[in-house]
């Protein structure tokens, strides 16, 4: 798609919100693409964002007849698959205590 100066603006402030929840967790650098494809033909749009972290590699999607109904859409599924894939890493690292676990205080192990 060419150019566009308040779609890039439109754009870089949606995305400050995904940086800024990046950032509060002190998560290492990362690597965001936005492929935005616009159809002059039958309007319908489509926005692609990537995400790489050494954590993560997250992709969302959407499409529909407006731009910015559809980058705004993408920007917000990613930033909930950001706040889901840090609550499953936050589970693993605090594991229950479970019967495997336990396995090596078991008053018949030898």
């Amino acid at each position: 798609m060419d150019h566009s100066d308040p779609i890039e603006k439109h754009v870089n402030n949606k995305l400050e919100r995904l940086e800024e929840l990046l950032k509060k967790d002190q998560q290492p650098p990362f690597h965001m693409d936005i492929h935005l494809e616009a159809h002059k033909v039958h309007g319908h749009h489509h926005v692609e964002l990537h995400l790489k972290t050494p954590r993560m590699d997250l992709h969302s999607h959407d499409e529909g007849p407006d731009m910015y109904v559809a980058i705004d859409n993408a920007i917000d599924k990613m930033v909930n698959l950001v706040r889901k894939n840090k609550a499953k890493n936050k589970n693993k690292e605090h594991k229950p205590e479970n019967d495997k676990t336990n396995f090596s205080d078991d008053k018949y192990n030898l």
